[in-house]
Order: structure tokens, then sequence, then C-alpha cells
């Protein structure tokens, strides 16, 4: 009797912990860690580490010394975790030339501090060419007889940071990324004053649990690797399988490279699309980048109407015809509303019904931001297009700045060096040429500022032809219809055994599609100069690009693999298509801007990619199973294949979550929050984690309850990426 309770207590009570931390997240207010670190949970934490190490213990020779390094690593985890719970934080507020000596705690304690700290100046760094932040910077000079201070700078392996000496006072750079270290204690920027004459540090005083804490990172690791080596361990009793005579795995990670829809054409006549084109051209100001005005004119009528387009009018002529022609436009039916196509009068009688309680909330929000765009628009706000070099800054202005009589004066003076009829009746059917000689002034004026600021004529027109491509060819539809088609021609053929027959041909599908979603990532870091994995659209691009390239280097041995991979790459690329994500190229934020964060959210993404495979390989598992003697066999390869991939998924969820850890404790001063995407992520390696446990948890062994539980374990992989995303919201989340 004892020894089965010491069997299996320990997971009982990491299954009670899962429970509670699922309930946490969900019933728990943002920010409030009260319920993950009351005395209750600390007490089960400790139950799981004494009744584990019981446990492995008495079967320590059965075990490899890798696995036994992993289980310890987890208790040294949990140890720092310990420390760091007693552990002090505080916020410094000062204004320039400004001096404390203690920071306020959340709950207003005051926390002293061995040493003063003044702050000199603060400054936002911003990205060339642009408005939008690339740092917030803080120069301080610390004061204090020991303070030794050094600035650790993110994104270094290790912590042996290069320590600089002060006898009295010293002075210090601080920014996002890059802390300040004071006699054990670490500074963060974490926010500034509007007037920016002022700057909000965290300080955080935790010598002994961090250091514990990122030990156990580094071995857990290191062991992880280890074991994926150890002769002894099931994973390589799987790679000695007899069935793997039949299929070799070969798992590649390649680097991004295009395809689509045919071009929209100008309607009628080269005079049009010319003037169009050139309008298009001209470089614009939005959300913090010099970009298109073709690009702003997509999202403006996406944002309408649903579509890249409206009717036989393209999205440069769209914008154009609202900002020249509005009178004419408001009576076109392109404002997409639950009611239907509605024009902008029936619009505003819909917002006045809002009003007054007949159209549901969402619905008048919708409605609202739709009108607000193009209320703004014709003010002028978002027409940022004429640059202006200040110093060593490139100022961008709006119409409204420029003309003394604003918009109106613009709008004017536009239409006066044109036949009047052209806007106002005929929007773009007429010739032209004067209005293309504007926009053709415009972009050339723009050009010259351009080059004053640094970015060479050749880049400039490298970067307007490239983002042109990618509005024009770069859409994901096409490839997640063909995905999923292929998908379930390639399930069909499975079931029917003839799989193998025609890999050839959905190998080379499949490498058309990987092309493609290649070319649009290639394209994308181009223009942005980041690898893109900032926001949903992106993640979820990433994740199509790493099941195809699975699906291309393991099918080649592996047949079984392809219908997995083009449904996951479909939906995911169709995920990414239908509005639940932003496509827009932004700027990278600041705290983003970090290579531990590049690691982390590329080890999670694999991860998930390759879930999603087990999932998929399950469900075909219990499809097959209810005919199993015919299909015994691809049953078997099926289950072999999840339990291969249980083992470097699990690993690469737990070191992405943690490599997180580091980069959210190097850029805010917290390795752990309790935010719900932390909590769900550990949640989810907890659950996958079970799966090992073969021995202690018999019934894994067996192959439908094994798939079984690998299917609903993969709902906590849904409910980590869009439940926290779209429900529960967070720090992580990529919605709204």
């Amino acid at each position: 009797m004892g020894e089965k309770i010491s069997k299996y207590l320990p997971f009982v009570v990491l299954a009670i912990i899962t429970i509670a931390l699922a309930i946490f997240s969900v019933v728990g207010d943002a920010g409030d860690t009260f319920l993950y670190s009351n005395p209750f949970m600390i007490l089960g934490w400790c139950s799981v580490v004494v009744s584990a190490s019981f446990l492995i213990f008495k079967k320590r020779k059965k075990m490899g010394i890798p696995a036994i390094l992993i289980h310890l690593s987890f208790g040294i985890i949990l140890v720092g975790a310990l420390f760091s719970h007693f552990s002090e934080s505080g916020i410094v507020h000062l204004r320039e030339g400004e001096t404390k000596d203690y920071a306020i705690k959340e709950n207003r304690d005051v926390m002293k501090l061995p040493f003063s700290i003044t702050l000199q100046k603060f400054e936002i760094e911003y990205y060339h060419l642009s408005d939008a932040p690339k740092d917030f910077v803080s120069y301080v000079e610390t004061h204090g007889r020991a303070s030794h201070g050094r600035v650790s700078q993110e994104g270094r392996a290790s912590h042996d940071h290069a320590s600089q000496e002060v006898s009295s006072s010293s002075s210090h750079r601080i920014s996002m990324n890059k802390v300040l270290d004071v006699d054990g204690y670490r500074l963060f920027q974490t926010s500034y004053d509007e007037d920016c004459n002022g700057s909000i540090l965290t300080v955080a005083y935790d010598p002994v649990g961090t250091g514990i804490t990122y030990f156990g990172y580094l071995l857990l690791t290191v062991s992880m690797i280890l074991f994926l080596f150890e002769k002894r361990c099931y994973f390589r009793q799987i790679l000695r399988d007899p069935l793997w005579k039949t299929f070799t795995v070969l798992l590649l990670l390649g680097v991004p490279t295009l395809i689509d829809a045919a071009p929209r054409t100008f309607p009628k006549g080269k005079e049009n699309s010319n003037v169009a084109e050139m309008f298009g051209r001209v470089r614009i100001l939005y959300n913090g980048r010099v970009t298109l005005m073709e690009t702003y004119a997509l999202d403006f009528t996406r944002k309408l109407t649903g579509k890249n387009s409206y009717g036989e009018y393209d999205a440069t002529q769209v914008l154009a015809g609202w900002i020249f022609a509005p009178e004419d436009w408001r009576k076109e039916k392109m404002i997409k509303s639950k009611y239907g196509m509605l024009d902008f009068d029936s619009a505003i009688e819909m917002l006045k019904k809002g009003m007054v309680g007949k159209v549901m909330t969402k619905d008048f929000d919708q409605l609202d931001e739709k009108i607000g765009l193009i209320l703004d628009l014709q003010s002028g706000n978002p027409l940022k297009i004429f640059p202006r070099k200040i110093d060593s800054l490139i100022v961008w202005e709006t119409p409204s700045t420029v003309f003394k009589g604003g918009m109106q004066e613009f709008v004017a003076r536009v239409n006066e060096s044109t036949d009047a009829n052209y806007v106002k009746y005929n929007k773009f059917h007429n010739k032209y040429d004067g209005l293309w000689g504007i926009w053709y002034g415009i972009n050339v004026d723009q050009s010259y500022i351009l080059n004053q600021g640094g970015e060479s004529t050749r880049t400039q027109k490298l970067k307007a032809y490239a983002e042109h491509v990618y509005n024009r060819y770069c859409n994901t539809a096409p490839l997640a219809y063909a995905s999923l088609t292929l998908g379930l021609l390639s399930f069909f053929c499975l079931l029917r055994r003839k799989l193998t027959k025609f890999r050839v041909g959905f190998s080379i599908a499949s490498a058309i599609i990987f092309i493609g979603i290649s070319a649009i990532i290639g394209i994308r870091v181009f223009i942005s100069g980041r690898f893109p994995m900032s926001n949903g659209y992106e993640t979820m691009l990433f994740i199509s690009w790493i099941a195809f390239a699975t699906t291309i280097f393991a099918g080649i041995k592996i047949p079984l693999v392809m219908p997995a991979g083009f449904f996951i790459g479909g939906f995911a690329l169709l995920v990414s298509k239908l509005g639940m994500m932003n496509p827009e190229i932004t700027p990278l934020m600041p705290v983003l801007a970090s290579p531990w964060m590049s690691i982390h959210v590329t080890l999670m993404m694999l991860s998930y990619t390759f879930f999603a495979f087990m999932a998929f390989n399950s469900a075909a598992t219990l499809v097959m199973a209810r005919n199993r003697a015919e299909h015994q066999d691809t049953i078997s390869r099926l289950v072999l294949l999840n339990r291969f991939l249980l083992y470097p998924s699990t690993f690469m969820l737990a070191i992405g979550m943690f490599i997180g850890a580091v980069w959210a404790n190097e850029s805010w001063g917290s390795y752990w929050s309790w935010d719900p995407k932390e909590t769900w992520a550990l949640i989810t390696m907890i659950i996958y984690a079970m799966a090992f446990h073969r021995e202690s948890i018999s019934w894994m062994k067996r192959d439908l309850p094994f798939q079984t539980y690998l299917l609903v374990s993969f709902g906590a992989i849904i409910m980590t990426y869009f439940g926290v995303n779209y429900l529960l919201g967070g720090m992580h989340s990529y919605a709204g």
C-alpha cells in the first residue's frame, strides 16, 4: 500500500496543482499572484519535490543520469522560486535632475536603497526615418560609498557582465533589455512621463533566488540535450524499434523565402493605371514606419469593405476617392456591417440607432470605428506624406500642418490642377496627367529628404518594390485552400493505403507551398528589417512554415506525416487570413528587440507545431482503430512516431518557456509573473510531461489510451495560444 502511494503521489498532487492553476488563470485578476503563491500551493509544490525525490531515489538504477538531472533541475528551479518569493521590488520615479535613495513597493511601503540615483536625462530613440520608438533610455548617476555598478547587456548567454568599479559616483545608461546592476540591486527601464522629462524605473533585489533559478534553467537545458543521447532512456529504445527500418525521420529546419493570386488590374485605360500607381508609390509614415500609400490604402479598404478592393476599383483608387471626392463616395454601399453593405449616410443612421440601444454594442463599436476611419482620413491626420529634416530627425507632416487652409486647401489645390469632373464624377476613369505630376513631384521630394536622412535611392527603390510585390501578390488564401485540399486528398489516400504511391506528388506540392510561404516571410523580413514573429499573423505564418518544412523533409521517408502537415499548415494559413490576426508590418516594440525573444518564440512555435502533428496522428489513429485489423501496421507507426515526437516537442516547450523567463527578467525584472500565458505554458508542459512516465502511469504503454491522451492534451495548446490571446489577455496576448 505504501509503495503504491509513493508511486502515484507526485502525479496526483501535480494533477491537482495543474487543475488549480487552470482555475486560477480564469477566476484570478491580472497581476494578482496571491492565488498562485498561497501557502497551500507552496505546500503542494514542496510535496511534489519531496515525493518525487523519494520515487527517483528508489528507481535511480533504472534511470539514466540525464533523467535524474532533469528532475533535479526542476527541484532547483522551485527552490529558486521559493527564495524569489521573499525578494523585494519597487518603483523609482525620477524627474530630470532629481535624486532618490528609495523605491516604493506595490503595497506603498518604502524600500530603502544602499545608494542614491539621479536622473540626468531621459530620451526616446526612434527607428530610422520614423517616429516609432526604438528604445527608451535613462541616463542616470549612482552615488554611494560601496556603489559598484554594471550594465548587463541582455543578449549575452552568460551573466558574467563586465563591471565598472566606481568610488563615489558613476554614470550609467539604462534602457529596454539593458539593466543596471548596483550592489545586488537591478534597475530596469519601465516607463516614462508624458513630457519625457521623467523616468520610471523598477528596482529588484533578489540576490539568491534568480541565481539559483538560472542555474536550474541551465541544468535543465543541458540535461535534456544529454537525455536524447542516453543509451538507456526510452527515447533511444524508440529509435531502435524495428518499425524504423521501414522509414527514417528527418526533421530539418530552414530559413525564410511567394506565390499567390493574380495581380489586380487597374480599370479602363493605361492613363488611369499610371495615375493610381503613382499615387500608390507616394511614401507615408504609417504604423510607425515609412511605407507606401498603397499599403495604407489596402488597410483602409480592408477595414471598410472586408476585401482588398471595391468592385472594379483597387484600394488605391478607393482611398483617393474618399480623399478628393468624399461627397460622391459616401453614396457607395461599401461599409461592411452585420446588416449588409451600407453607404456612409446609412451607417451614420445605424450609429444613431445604436445610441438608443437598438444595435448590439459590438456592432455599434465596429461601425463607429469604420466611420471614424473615414472622418479621420478627411481631416488629413493619417496623411503624413510631407517629410521635413530637423537636425538629425526626419519629421513627417500632414496637409493640415503644411497648408494654411489645412486639408481643404490641399484637396482644392489637387483638384484645381486637373479636370475637376474627373475627381468629382468619374473618379479614376479619365486622363489625369496633372494629378500624375503632383504625385510624382511629392515622390521626388520625399526621396530627396530620405536621402538626406541617410537612406540611398537604391535602398528606397528596393524597399518600395518589395512592398509593392508584397501588397500585390503575397496573399496566403490560395496557399491555405490548396493546403487543406491536399490534406483531404492525402488523408483519403492514407485511409485507402495508397499514400506511399502518391508521396512524390504530395512532396512536390508541399515544396511549392513551402517556397510560397518562405517568400512571404522573406519579403516581410526585408521590408521590416526584423524576423517576423511579433504578432499573431506572423507566428501563424511561421507555424505553417515549420509544418511544411517538416512535411517535406520527414515526408520523404515517412509519408504518414503528410496529411498532418497539410492540415496544420493549411489551418494556420487560414487562421492568419480570416481576420483573426492583423497582418500589418510594424516596427518592433523596444521590449521585443531581444535575441532572447527570438529564441523563445522560435522554440515555442516549433513545439506547438509538433504537438499539432501529434494531435492529428492521434485523431487518425482513433479513426483507423474502428477497423484495427486492416490498419494495424499504420496505427503502430503513428503511435511510434508520436512517442518519438513527444520528447523533442516537450523539451523545446520547456526550454523555450524558461528562455522566455530569462527574457522577461532581463527586460522588466521578473522572470515569472503568473501571466495567463506563462501559467498555461506551464500547465501544457506538465500535461505532456506526464506522458513520459509510462512506468508509473502504466496505461500510457497502451497505444489507444496514449493516443487519446495526446489528442485531449492538445486542448491545452489551443488554450495557451488562442484562449489566452482572445479570452484571458495578459502581457503576451496577440489579440487586439
